[in-house]
């Protein structure tokens, strides 16, 4: 039989792993961004995590819950290396073309006022 662990603390924790799962999924769909959905995933192994936890089967699974969490962690680093990386190549892209501008509009020898 299983037992359900009275721990509110673990509770809460589902409940928002999986309220972050919904909005991750949600922000994806209208965004079409990737990074939410990575984050909302983390989220969910963490929820799996918890609700294990909470029918007392911590004990049992030991090692798939250590990579269950392990395997979330590095997703959200991962997502968040990623956001880093897109937002630096746009960073360099926009400086790039503002530097191309700032030569275009440049005078070539105008003449000087006496």
């Amino acid at each position: 039989m299983v037992t359900i662990a009275n721990d509110p603390i673990l509770v809460v924790n589902l409940i928002l792993c999986v309220i972050i799962l919904i909005l991750g999924i949600l922000c994806t769909k209208r965004s079409g961004e990737k990074l939410p959905l990575y984050i909302g995933i983390s989220f969910g192994l963490f929820a799996v995590s918890h609700g294990m936890t909470l029918i007392d089967l911590k004990d049992i699974l030991v090692i798939p819950l250590i990579i269950t969490r392990s395997c979330a962690y590095l997703l959200v680093l991962c997502a968040l290396l990623l956001y880093l990386k897109k937002t630096l190549i746009a960073q360099e892209a926009q400086e790039a073309w503002i530097d191309y501008y700032n030569e275009d509009i440049k005078p070539v020898n105008s003449p000087k006022k006496e």
